[in-house]
């Protein structure tokens, strides 16, 4: 496959041939289409203002942020860009250890900030594949400030993807792949009534700006964007242009063909950028456990295409020729050494040397706890460990307080899953075992206590048949009014009825929407655009988090739409952790465009069901599925969106961080009926009823099922005999298709009949 830089580097080398046809520059283009401002960042290196090339005058700062040496490294001016420069971005960290970034920035102006239609263009270069959010031109509000405004990411990936970001209209616009080291013309558009992204010179979405608000209280930035939270930007950027009218999409295209022919063949040989403290080497050196990736990941600038070479001890590392060396790590490569070259048609460039640090060590992160669990539920018990892998895991079962123990057959993950628990378990103790190359780990035993069910919830109709599909826990919700407990139908995770702390309460016995059910809902009464609200808080349990594969089921009603482009309202969710650190989990939105999303945590997924926009007041049979490869989100029984990666995401854990270290606070792992687990966005507004988790994913026909209220019979036949198989219910025959039909008191699934002689019609009835 051809490089996608040197793609780039020749369609500009040869509309660089053609210029001619071109009737005027690119500086000249743009101003032919009387932007409100244009920067084009040719001024000198060390200049302090980015002067607007408009005839407005809305002239920008350059914000310098000084190393330990007071030395103005960043932004740097003068490198190669459009026409001739650009300014180039970089984040680094100082002799002090102090992290540095720098912006351009341009006072807040409501000629800049028009309510109406406006435009913003600009070209952008990324030079690494980001872990965060990094903003290349912003003019946002701030999330203290009501949101207003827009700003654009390159989203965390290798590649991540373009976003445009307009919060207030609640469009989170991510398109396509955001290619390190290659140049894209990006132009966001309001029309007055929608927003169109466009990248390279074409429309990639198109999504309604019903809500936008403008900011007209804090600056346009360049480089970053300290509103945000966000990361700054690493990279190059040129002409950023803003208009107060909507550009068709025939000057985009133009502008991005004379934009795409103006790169000059200029000399510029690689530079891989460092770090400007004393020791700091680009690529860093790493420490990591045995099993763990080591990746070494410079920044590299210079003229595309750029190609690499990757040394190791000294020595060609034969097949490692792309821009990022990434491998698993084991014993053997303990102080390995590591550098690069680059090169381009000026020349090359060699990295610093990277050192890699292996370590052999077992950490155990968080042991198996004793539980409480009722008769016919699931339990688990969940070891977290990490370190030098491959890490084994083995689970010994002790039913005399450890005097003796017994290996369980087929327990080799780290979480040991026990169905439906019955009371002679009780005083049970299970021993993990954790075996890493090195190292071998006996953990403490944890105790199983059974106990009988305070409430039987009885399962017919609908009940049955989700009960049937066996899940780890079911929450009817259908309490009577001033209940303080929502009953775990199947498990032993009883929910709290919470009121909110700051408005909302409870409409118990609410008309179900479920077809052929009397068995009744419970309302969320928040009203609109409130945070805090009234939520049903059911603690955190392993059983509930599954890491491996799960689905989680319900059905909603939402009694309004969004009030504006912040109101994100939570209907479910399962997470821990407060940023800065890592989110974990997921949760399920009713987003300000009237859409249902589901959002997994860290993967940076948004899977967004555009295809159902909500009515109020009309119920949804919301399901999510993970079957360890794809997420898959269906709306009241199909798939409502195409199936998304499961790469990334990581399960609410019992409180412990990726990195092993104890979760911030306590009822953050929670699992919430009606809000975000830590209260950011708004609560839910509606009612919602018969929730579900299950430890596997469910399939199609189950998911179909449920939405229908209907079961299904499986024949396997022989040539004497039909056996039928039923989830739940009772058999029925009759003579003919249209019947009368009569059970078959007796019959139990699987059942055998004989295909020799009456032919006879089945079905089954839910009771």
């Amino acid at each position: 496959m051809p490089n996608p830089a040197a793609l780039l580097f020749t369609t500009a080398f040869a509309f660089l041939t053609t210029r001619a046809v071109f009737a005027a520059d690119y500086p000249t283009t743009i101003l032919a289409d009387h932007p409100a401002a244009y920067y084009r960042f040719e001024e000198p290196p060390g200049s302090a203002t980015a002067f607007d090339s408009s005839s407005n005058g809305f002239n920008g700062s350059y914000n310098y942020d000084l190393d330990d040496n007071n030395s103005p490294d960043y932004p740097k001016l003068g490198v190669p860009g459009l026409n001739t420069n650009s300014v180039l971005f970089h984040v680094y960290t100082d002799t002090t250890e102090l992290a540095h970034f720098s912006t351009m920035e341009v006072a807040n102006h409501a000629t800049l900030n028009p309510q109406g239609p406006f435009s913003v263009e600009f070209w952008a270069r990324p030079t690494s594949d980001t872990r965060d959010y990094d903003v290349p031109v912003g003019d946002f509000g701030g999330y203290a400030n009501g949101t207003t405004g827009w700003h654009f990411y390159q989203s965390p990936g290798a590649p991540g993807s373009w976003v445009w970001d307009v919060p207030t209209a609640g469009a989170f616009i991510q398109t396509v792949p955001a290619i390190k080291n290659q140049w894209a013309h990006i132009v966001g558009v309001y029309d007055g009534t929608n927003l169109i992204f466009y990248v390279n010179g074409a429309a990639t979405a198109t999504v309604s700006g019903a809500g936008y608000l403008a900011n007209q209280s804090t600056s346009l930035f360049v480089g970053g964007d300290s509103y945000t939270g966000h990361g700054y930007w690493e990279g190059y950027v040129d002409e950023v242009a803003i208009y107060t009218n909507a550009l068709s999409a025939s000057q985009i295209t133009n502008h991005y063909a004379v934009g795409l022919a103006s790169f000059p063949a200029r000399v510029d040989p690689p530079t891989v950028l460092t770090d400007l403290g004393e020791s700091a080497t680009d690529p860093a050196s790493q420490s990591v456990n045995a099993g763990q990736f080591l990746t070494f990941d410079p920044i590299v600038t210079g003229a595309t295409p750029l190609s690499y070479q990757w040394f190791k001890n000294g020595s060609v590392d034969n097949g490692q020729t792309n821009s990022v060396l990434s491998f698993p790590a084991s014993s053997a490569d303990n102080g390995s050494t590591y550098y690069v070259i680059a090169t381009n048609f000026y020349g090359s460039a060699t990295s610093e040397v990277a050192t890699a640090t292996v370590a052999g060590a077992l950490f155990i992160n968080s042991y198996p706890q004793s539980i409480n669990r009722n008769v016919g539920s699931y339990a688990a018990f969940h070891v977290t460990a990490s370190g030098a892998g491959p890490l084994k895991y083995a689970w010994y079962l002790s039913t005399d307080n450890g005097s003796t123990s017994n290996t369980i057959a087929g327990a080799t993950n780290d979480t040991l899953w026990l169905p439906s628990v019955q009371l002679a378990q009780n005083g049970y103790q299970y021993i993990a075992q954790v075996q890493g190359p090195v190292i071998t780990s006996n953990l403490p035993p944890a105790t199983l206590s059974v106990q009988a069910r305070a409430v039987n919830v009885p399962l017919t109709g609908y009940g049955a048949i989700v009960a049937a599909d066996q899940p780890v826990a079911y929450w009817r919700l259908d309490e009577p009014s001033g209940s303080s407990t929502a009953v775990d139908a199947v498990g032993s995770f009883d929910g709290t009825y919470a009121p909110g702390l700051v408005a909302g309460g409870f409409n118990f016995g609410v008309p179900a929407g479920i077809p052929d059910t009397t068995d009744p809902a419970v309302g969320l009464t928040n009203g609109i655009n409130t945070a805090n609200g009234a939520t049903i808080q059911i603690p955190f349990a392993p059983e509930l988090n599954p890491e491996t594969t799960w689905s989680v089921e319900s059905w909603v009603k939402p009694y309004s739409l969004g009030l504006n482009g912040n109101d994100y309202r939570v209907v479910l969710c399962s997470q821990y952790n407060l940023y800065p650190n890592d989110y974990n989990g997921w949760y399920i939105y009713q987003q300000p465009n009237n859409t249902f999303t589901f959002v997994p945590q860290p993967a940076n997924a948004f899977v967004t069901a555009s295809s159902v926009i909500i009515t109020p007041n009309t119920w949804y049979h919301l399901v999510v599925t993970d079957d360890g490869v794809y997420f898959r989100f269906y709306i009241n029984g199909v798939l409502a969106v195409a199936p998304a990666s499961t790469a990334g995401f990581i399960a609410n854990g019992s409180g412990i961080n990726k990195d092993g270290t104890a979760a911030i606070g306590s009822g953050l792992g929670n699992t919430v009926l009606g809000e975000r687990t830590d209260a950011d966005f708004n609560s839910f507004d509606g009612a919602i009823d018969d929730t579900a988790i299950y430890n596997y994913a469910l399939t199609p026909q189950q998911v179909y099922s449920h939405f229908t209220v209907t079961t299904s019979i499986a024949i396997a036949t022989t040539s004497t005999n039909a056996v039928l198989s039923w989830p739940v219910g009772v058999l029925q025959k009759a003579p003919s298709v249209t019947g009368p039909y009569a059970d078959i008191d007796t019959a139990t699934s699987p059942y055998t009949n004989s295909v020799i002689g009456t032919q006879m019609y089945f079905r089954v009835r839910v009771p």
